[in-house]
């Protein structure tokens, strides 16, 4: 009996990226991207949410939400909010026990103040940057969830698994094998992406802009390596993955902005 219910994504927002300044001879230009939220329901926990998506709470420091779109285009509303999604198709977001959270920027964490009562799990490297947070970081501070919301770091996965074969890590989320957190740092200072063994499908985060910088082997400008936290480990992410893909083609990748799911 699968762990694994279902699996669907929210599109919560939008953000916009220039594909000829972000790779090397690329001549695609602009492109409106989905910032991607995605649901699935447990057996045993219920309802799990892989981030949360923007939310109004990134723009209660003004201050801070003009300085962040002016390095990032950003386009979204309360409309756009998972909260308001799910509310209506009928699902109230209370029943949101579990945010599994990739890494700390307003797309995957945005909305974390939007949940009453839930827990977080990841590595115990992203949770540390939520403990550790930048407290001059006005679109950080808006979204972090109060501090008696549980939050609780992976453990390590002893199974047999061909990740091993490209990642020194294994965390079991769950504690039954259902959902493994490998380690993406890169792209960001702790990033974590998250497998689901039963649906094969590889939550990737933003170790990519999409699929698409995978499937083409684009090559990354230098104003993308120098937007990035440690352009030698977003390199080697970026090339494990498409190594990964290019032997295993039955796991789906997804990345926070795919388009193709």
């Amino acid at each position: 009996m699968d762990k694994i219910i279902s699996f669907k994504r929210y599109i919560c927002g939008k953000e916009k990226f220039n594909f000829s300044e972000l790779y090397r001879k690329c001549t695609e230009g602009n492109k409106i991207l989905p910032i991607n939220v995605f649901l699935f329901e447990h057996r045993k926990y219920g309802n799990i949410l892989i981030n949360t998506g923007c939310s109004q709470y990134i723009k209660n420091n003004p201050t801070a939400f003009a300085k962040l779109l002016l390095s990032r285009k950003i386009f979204f509303d309360k409309t756009d909010e998972f909260c308001s999604q799910f509310l209506e198709e009928g699902f109230d977001p209370v029943c949101i026990k579990k945010v599994l959270l990739t890494h700390c920027i307003p797309e995957c964490c945005g909305g974390l103040p939007m949940l009453p009562r839930y827990e977080i799990v990841s590595s115990a490297k992203v949770l540390t940057t939520l403990w550790l947070s930048d407290p001059s970081d006005g679109i950080i501070q808006s979204t972090l969830p109060p501090s008696d919301i549980k939050r609780s770091a992976a453990g390590i996965y002893s199974g047999n698994i061909f990740l091993k074969d490209y990642f020194k890590w294994i965390f079991d989320v769950l504690g039954d094998g259902s959902v493994l957190a490998v380690d993406l740092s890169g792209y960001v200072s702790a990033m974590a992406g998250f497998y689901l063994t039963e649906k094969k499908l590889f939550i990737a985060a933003d170790a990519s802009v999409n699929e698409e910088a995978i499937e083409k082997e684009l090559i990354p400008s230098d104003k993308l390596l120098h937007k990035v936290a440690s352009p030698d480990d977003y390199l080697s992410v970026l090339a494990t993955l498409r190594r990964m893909h290019k032997e295993h083609p039955e796991i789906k990748l997804l990345f926070s902005h795919s388009v193709d799911i």
